[in-house]
């Protein structure tokens, strides 16, 4: 991070106190009695006892619950919009005014805010002041009939496109915005003379948010009275909008979806926008396409760890389920179908019932793969073979082996035949999934790959049995990083020990708070740690670390265990070395003659010197007889007398033959 990059964010943080940036997410955020820290119920679990606290002194927040998350201003946003480190600050950055330095080679998060987003925005508050204009009564009588209050449509940005279709052309014309770029977005089109036309007409117009809450694209439906066109249409893929890639309503989602770590994915916008009115925010809705990879990146950015799937019962409801589930399966979730009674939709529950009506319908929901099940034992002979193929499909999308063969094991069991037998049948499907490829293909049928499951989405390393020695060592770094946080000038006692730090993100905060301190200008606490680490992922540790160094007598105490700690473990080490050596050295010595066995008898004296020193500085004579150390020293009395007994040894004396 350059100087002036680094500059810029300690201006962004000093203009932005860090009591009012989380008071603006979490409005019950109060000084509690005449201390120094703010406290309230933490955002990002549900709780009844507040232990989330912010320190407007130390520009820090923490989570003291289930959570343990903590960090500065930049952190709070990232965390409670599930934003990148680069949008956080560019929204901070924003807000107070601070320009941030241009940087080459940056990606498209750290890029100027690009005008067709501007574009949209301003579109969508044309469309909704054109909901409250005289040709906008019919859409107006559409969502008073549904039940939809003014604060919803507000919240939604509910709007309406004329019929005529020159009201945005002229608009754009009045606003001086080019032709190409509300062609760009899709907004406006031409036809065969040229002539540009509104692609949206008489139609209630739903604006599509990104994550960020960044308008991308509008959903459009037809209105009673208009018989043409289809009931919805959407943006055409552009740039910025592409439905693989889109949740619509989660940007509004997201607090409540990491907070109760449950998000409820339904089929369309009023049914989303139904939820949110009945008071049930973790509800978003996939636009009609079978999920991707990247809509499971944005349920994991979520924090759920449940999602329920909402969809009819009939059959177009089964086909919408198995789409759904498709780039879900590979992300470590609990995935629940819902199936609702036939003529029923989640917005006319929501409406009529409110949110227990139908969080009730969602607590009917089962997993996936017993539905499924279920489902099976009511079909037939080639339904039930293609039934099964579809639903293999899915099982393969699932990344753990033992998860997957578990399930094709319960899958053989319901269907009465061999595991054997069914893996057959689905290499066979396989294969005749791509006969019509291999037969257009120019190369042999051995060079082409056999079917494989649809690309993985690259998940987290699967968590590893760690050795507690290994766990207790980069506890004790945590603890000198912690130390050193809490009193800066504990560095120096710090530093020799930093290179033999091997885990990354604590290795990283280490180098860091070294580099700091070598500028004598340079404050070292946890706001300026977190400022240097930018958008490192160890900047997630900082926090933590510093709150239990907190909990020590001393950051100094803290700084002593911790180095005692590593420096016994170095010697154990040692130690180890040296005595394999040395038991090398007796058996090469035990087979050696004249001057070769001289030659190993003196190396292995100093081996053996080198042993005694390192022992004796590990259990010093002074201790009492019969500690646990001088017992530990006991197990290694055989290398404290060989020294003395290499003399007699028979290899030192050969025959001359």
């Amino acid at each position: 991070m350059s100087h002036d990059f680094q500059r810029a964010v300690t201006e962004i943080k000093l203009r932005s106190p860090i009591e009012d940036v989380v008071r603006g997410y979490v409005s019950d955020l109060k000084q509690r009695g005449s201390g120094r820290l703010w406290e309230a119920c933490c955002p990002f679990h549900s709780e009844k006892t507040p232990s989330f606290k912010v320190d407007p002194a130390k520009g820090t927040w923490h989570c003291y619950g289930a959570c343990a998350e903590g960090g500065d201003q930049i952190s709070f946003v990232m965390t409670i919009n599930a934003w990148s480190f680069m949008e956080a600050l560019q929204q901070l950055a924003d807000s107070t005014g601070v320009e941030l330095p241009k940087k080459t080679g940056r990606d498209d998060s750290e890029r100027g805010p690009d005008p067709a987003y501007d574009v949209l925005r301003r579109a969508a508050q044309f469309y909704a002041e054109a909901l409250h204009g005289p040709e906008g009564g019919q859409a107006r009588d559409y969502l008073a009939a549904r039940g939809f209050t003014a604060e919803t449509q507000k919240s939604f940005r509910v709007g309406y496109s004329p019929a005529a279709g020159q009201a945005l052309v002229d608009w754009g014309r009045r606003e001086q915005l080019p032709f190409e770029l509300l062609e760009k977005v899709g907004l406006l089109r031409k036809n065969d003379r040229g002539r540009p036309f509104d692609f949206f007409r008489g139609r209630l117009m739903i604006p599509i948010a990104d994550d960020r809450g960044r308008t991308v694209g509008f959903g459009a439906r037809r209105l009673g009275g208009d018989a043409g066109g289809p009931k919805y249409i959407n943006t055409a893929e552009t740039p910025l909008f592409k439905k693989s890639r889109l949740i619509y309503g989660l940007d509004l989602s997201l607090r409540e979806a990491r907070r109760e770590g449950h998000l409820i994915l339904v089929e369309g916008y009023t049914d989303v926008m139904a939820a949110h009115q009945a008071g049930l925010a973790r509800v978003g809705a996939v636009l009609g396409t079978s999920t991707t990879n990247d809509h499971a990146r944005l349920v994991r950015k979520s924090g759920a760890r449940r999602v329920s799937l909402v969809f009819d019962g009939d059959s177009a409801g089964a086909k919408a389920a198995r789409r759904a589930l498709h780039g879900l399966l590979p992300l470590d979730l609990e995935l629940d179908l819902v199936t609702l009674p036939t003529g029923q939709d989640p917005c006319d529950i929501l409406l009529g019932g409110g949110s227990e009506a139908f969080l009730a319908e969602i607590e009917t929901g089962r997993n996936w793969f017993e539905q499924s099940l279920t489902r099976l034992a009511t079909l037939r002979g080639a339904e039930l073979s293609r039934a099964v193929d579809d639903l293999l499909a899915l099982v393969q999308r699932i990344q753990s082996p033992v998860h997957r063969n578990s399930l094709w094991e319960q899958l053989a069991q319901q269907l009465g035949i061999s595991k054997a037998d069914l893996k057959d049948q689905w290499r066979k499907s396989a294969e005749g999934k791509h006969q019509e490829r291999r037969a257009a293909s120019t190369f042999s049928p051995r060079e082409v790959a056999p079917e494989t499951p649809a690309e993985p989405l690259q998940e987290p390393a699967l968590k590893r049995r760690i050795d507690p020695q290994v766990a207790q060592v980069a506890r004790a770094f945590g603890e000198i990083i912690g130390a050193v946080l809490l009193d800066s000038s504990l560095v120096p006692l710090a530093k020799p020990m930093a290179k033999f730090c091997q885990e990354p993100d604590l290795k990283q905060i280490l180098e860091l708070v070294l580099e700091m301190y070598e500028d004598e200008h340079q404050a070292i606490d946890v706001t300026s740690v977190l400022s240097g680490l930018g958008d490192c992922p160890a900047r997630v540790r900082v926090t933590s670390l510093a709150v239990h160094a907190e909990s020590a007598s001393s950051p100094k105490d803290l700084m002593d265990g911790a180095l005692g700690y590593l420096n016994k473990r170095r010697g154990a080490r040692q130690r180890l070395n040296l005595e394999g050596q040395a038991r090398t050295l007796e058996q090469q010595l035990s087979q050696a003659r004249g001057e070769d066995a001289r030659a190993i008898k003196t190396e292995l004296e100093e081996t053996l010197g080198a042993l005694r020193l390192l022992l004796q500085a590990e259990h010093p004579p002074s201790e009492p007889e019969g500690s646990r150390h001088s017992h530990k020293a006991d197990s290694h009395g055989s290398f404290h007398s060989q020294a003395d007994e290499l003399h007699s040894s028979p290899a030192l004396h050969p025959v001359d033959k």
